[in-house]
């Protein structure tokens, strides 16, 4: 058992996580887990929780306890009992000693609390959290835990003033002297200074926001100088910073700080480690105070309202930027500028591979700016050639660049976007090209959804295949700029490319999750939702947007498209559909989608197909898997769209013999019919031509003045998926009849193929029909051979 617990304790040491499946192997084990002292136990206490069950998770534990108070479970139903939980944490204090760590996370409601103590000593507890709010009994524990914490304790974070400077009295200081980090985050400005900046001698980690400090003269000794590894300031005085070396500090992040001005008062403050250097102020001059030698990563944001408030604050930052312009490898810069002296700082940093820019509008930055990031790339003669030739005949900087990122706090609609994307395309493929590695070009806006990030891609010729679940896309003259972003697990996705020219929408991972369409003023947002969040209210339809007037290609796929309804959009060419199959739609009386000038389409929903009118339509796909498919096909798709104009048809999971004859004989004008689904005998017998004697053998011809009766008589290609005619041997013979009565009659079939694709590629056949003849011609198939798919 000793060798056992010895091994379970190394394990759960390097893999926390590992812990509770070692105790659900088997009873012997999950009795050794719980008998290590070196392991520990989560003990939460929330409303429910009863004294029983705490005494009873104690006792059957010798392990180390984590602790945990929250009360924040009112969805449990469980109303407040002051008596309960009070009992249940003096339950949970007869094993203090036990204690590794104490999180009090939220607390009792306002006002229904008792004084809680801790009678035994704390002497194992390492690491303590304090939430706001605890009220009267925050006192007590302070006090206890500074009478009888050990150095043991090296982790505190807390969130309430009271607990600060609580602790900052004389007798309490002491439990500073051990802590490695420390996190003060408050809500707000403390009303007096905690001096406890000199009692920290071996702290690594120092977060701290609101925070008050006093004034110390330059001669107080700061132990935690030496070892701090990671500083992150909010709010909070810089003074004591002022000519100090901080020796160990690898991390810095300074935001708003006070006093900032006693930087420049002396002399500069060192970090001779720190490679990752963060400062958010409106007043930029104290960055020329700080002397970063190693510094490779550096973010400065600065909230000035004009270029030229945010000129003089660039300029307050370029001397440290100059001195590390030979190794500065990131760089985040958020703060209105000029283009010229922005262009100027980049052109000196040759190393720089990962540059994110935050911007106020499109207009911030012209699309000439973002052409001097195109880079020259190899062509077929082995001369530099460039991807578009930017404006001005200067060489591109930031030649290492890796990733660049553009934050814009408003996406504006304006011609000038158009320009952006095909210069954000131009620098994608030019780096791809010049590299031969990845390299990324992302955008995300302050009206998207938290994390929300738009990939953009090189220019490609078809919108086909984009990674991406949410893809938009702009037409340039050669072609087409995808941008692109994943779904979120949930929440509302603004669309703010609100005049693209292609959009692809895909959800299939998830059947649990639905995707909802909710217009905006002028836009479409999307909302991703579970079964057990509220729904959203019903949203009117907006019958001017300006996505209707510019999109020219739109897939939608494994979603409903219910922003369709009513819609017309005046420039779609191209279209694909592809519906869940477990969301049947029914053809909505009188409200219909128009696509005046589409001539493609693709749709898996035949009822959906019936409210959309097509009066252009040359290509279509869709599937006949409804049972209904043919009065659907003849009472309103026949009617809402041109059908006389129809040259290709593509049909997947077909519907009966019946239907389907009766469906292709509406199509006079077909030249091309593809069938990616099984047919039966009967199927083929209805292309063989009746009448005219020709049914009843080859050697009989058509009499003078006699019409063969021809389903589909213009029809050129004739192309069947998924069978494999050799199968079926009585299947040859139609098939002969298909091929030699057509030849005879006039008809143009030229190509007749079966291609079998299941369970993978295989065999290609071709029937030929020369002079009354018929033969068989049969390819192999390569393993990667596509089946057809309507070009979208």
């Amino acid at each position: 058992m000793e060798i056992l617990s010895e091994i379970f304790l190394l394990i759960v040491k390097e893999q926390p996580l590992n812990r509770e499946h070692l105790m659900l192997v088997c009873q012997r084990w999950h009795a050794v887990m719980l008998s290590i002292p070196g392991i520990h136990s989560q003990l939460r206490i929330r409303r429910a929780t009863q004294k029983e069950v705490v005494q009873a998770f104690i006792q059957g534990r010798r392990s180390r306890l984590d602790v945990t108070i929250d009360m924040k479970d009112e969805r449990d139903g469980n109303a407040f009992d002051v008596d309960n939980f009070h009992a249940c944490f003096i339950a949970a204090a007869e094993a203090a000693p036990r204690w590794r760590s104490l999180k009090l996370i939220s607390p009792p409601p306002h006002g229904q609390s008792k004084d809680l103590q801790i009678l035994r000593p704390l002497e194992h507890l390492e690491s303590f959290k304090l939430a706001e709010g605890f009220g009267k009994f925050l006192k007590p524990v302070m006090m206890w835990i500074s009478r009888t914490a050990t150095p043991h304790l090296t982790t505190m974070e807390l969130a309430d003033p009271v607990a600060v400077l609580c602790l900052a009295q004389p007798a309490c200081l002491h439990v500073y002297h051990f802590l490695t980090t420390l996190h003060i985050q408050l809500s707000k400005r403390m009303n007096r200074p905690a001096d406890i900046l000199p009692h920290l001698q071996r702290l690594e980690i120092f977060e701290a926001h609101y925070l008050c400090l006093p004034f110390y003269p330059p001669n107080t000794s700061l132990p935690l100088i030496q070892t701090l590894q990671a500083l992150s300031l909010k709010s909070v005085s810089v003074q004591w910073m002022a000519g100090r070396v901080f020796p160990a500090l690898g991390e810095c992040h300074i935001t708003f700080p006070h006093h900032g001005h006693t930087i420049q008062a002396g002399k500069p403050v060192t970090m001779p480690s720190c490679s990752c250097f963060v400062y958010d102020s409106n007043d930029l001059s104290p960055l020329g105070h700080f002397y970063l030698p190693r510094l490779d990563e550096l973010e400065v944001k600065s909230g000035q309202w004009s270029v030229w408030r945010g000129n003089l604050q660039l300029v307050a930052l370029q001397p440290m930027v100059a001195a590390r312009a030979q190794s500065l490898t990131n760089l985040h810069l958020d703060l209105p500028c000029s283009e010229q002296l922005l262009t100027y700082m980049l052109s000196f940093l040759p190393a720089l591979k990962h540059l994110w820019l935050g911007l106020p509008s499109p207009y911030a930055l012209s699309a000439g700016f973002f052409q001097e990031f195109i880079l020259s790339g190899p062509c077929a003669g082995g001369a530099p050639k460039m991807v578009r030739l930017p404006r001005q005949a200067t060489s591109p900087f930031c030649t290492s660049l890796q990733s660049l990122h553009l934050h814009y706090k408003r996406w504006l609609r304006g011609p000038v976007k158009k320009e952006l994307m095909l210069a954000f395309g131009d620098i994608v493929a030019s780096h791809q090209l010049q590299n031969y590695s990845w390299f990324s070009l992302s955008l995300s806006f302050d009206e998207g959804a938290e994390g929300q990030v738009w990939e953009v891609g090189k220019p490609v010729e078809k919108f086909q295949n984009i990674h991406g679940d949410l893809s938009v896309g702009t037409l340039g003259p050669r072609a087409v700029i995808p941008i692109s972003t994943k779904w979120p697990y949930s929440g509302f996705i603004p669309l703010p490319f609100k005049e693209v020219e292609y959009l692809y929408l895909e959800k299939y991972e998830s059947f649990t999750t639905s995707i909802d369409f909710i217009f905006a003023l002028d836009h479409i947002e999307l909302r991703v939702s579970h079964p057990y969040q509220p729904p959203l209210p019903t949203a009117l339809p907006c019958s001017n947007l300006p996505l209707c007037h510019t999109l020219r290609v739109l897939i939608v796929r494994w979603i409903h498209p219910s922003f369709l309804a009513g819609q017309t959009f005046h420039k779609l060419e191209r279209c694909e559909i592809v519906q869940k199959y477990d969301a049947p739609h029914k053809p909505n009386k009188g409200i219909f989608t128009e696509m005046p000038v589409c001539t493609r389409f693709h749709i898996n929903d035949l009822a959906l197909l019936a409210t959309i009118k097509l009066p252009q339509i040359h290509e279509l796909g869709v599937e006949f898997k409804d049972s209904n498919c043919k009065t659907i096909w003849k009472n309103h798709i026949a009617v809402n769209s041109n059908l006389s104009k129809l040259k290709l048809l593509h049909v997947k999971k077909c519907c009966q013999y019946g239907n389907l004859v009766q469906i292709l004989g509406s199509l006079p004008l077909l030249e091309t019919l593809i069938i990616s689904s099984w047919l039966d005998v009967d199927s083929f017998r209805a292309f063989v031509p009746m009448g005219a004697n020709l049914a009843s053998g080859l050697n009989q011809s058509s009499e003078e003045g006699q019409t063969a009766m021809i389903l589909c008589p213009m029809l050129e290609t004739l192309h069947i998926e998924h069978t494999d005619p050799l199968e079926k041997p009585e299947l040859i013979s139609v098939l002969n009849d298909v091929v030699t009565l057509r030849a005879i009659c006039g008809s143009p079939l030229k190509n007749f193929t079966f291609s079998k694709f299941w369970p993978k590629p295989g065999s290609k056949f071709e029937l030929i029909g020369r002079d009354g003849c018929f033969t068989m011609d049969v390819f192999v198939l390569a393993e990667d051979a596509p089946i057809f798919r309507l070009d979208i």
